[in-house]
């Protein structure tokens, strides 16, 4: 009788984990509906999250094209103060912004930059972004600069 009672309960155990019984078609395509929608979300999910990682050279790359943008819009007349705190609001990090010069060009200085952060920015795309606002590294021209603390300056040429 012991024998029987462990297998009627590991039946019983096991059933919990298994879909429900078919009582027709249409119990059948919920089931695969509800499987479907189950697996899509989870696609959902994770393909949203695997987006939202980007690397700080890239998070540092988009800064630069917001300030860039932000420095086209603003009309030639405005006051160097107000040029730094728009172009400062684009950055998260440590940064410092001369806009003593601007229209003509504003200096993006970011501070304390890891040495993976600088071989990153100095070896891409990011050296020199060309677009309506030309946007470019200064020095930094070969790996062997980038320190463990860095201070990168980025010229922005409206």
């Amino acid at each position: 009788m012991g024998r029987l009672d462990s297998a009627l309960r590991t039946r019983l155990d096991v059933g919990a984990f298994r879909r429900p019984a078919v009582r027709d078609a249409a119990d059948a395509g919920k089931w695969r509906a509800r499987r479907m929608a189950a697996g899509a979300l989870a696609l959902a999910t994770a393909l949203a999250a695997m987006s939202m990682v980007r690397s700080p050279g890239d998070v540092l790359k988009a800064d630069l094209q917001a300030a860039g943008a932000a420095v086209r819009e603003l009309g030639i007349n405005q006051s160097p103060g107000y040029v730094q705190k728009t172009v400062a609001a684009q950055f998260s990090g440590s940064v410092v912004v001369d806009a003593t010069q601007f229209p003509g060009r504003v200096v993006v200085t970011l501070r304390a930059l890891d040495r993976t952060t600088c071989l990153k920015m100095s070896t891409s795309a990011a050296r020199r972004i060309e677009g309506e606002v030309v946007i470019e590294l200064r020095g930094f021209t070969s790996p062997s600069e980038c320190g463990e603390h860095n201070d990168m300056a980025w010229l922005i040429l409206p």
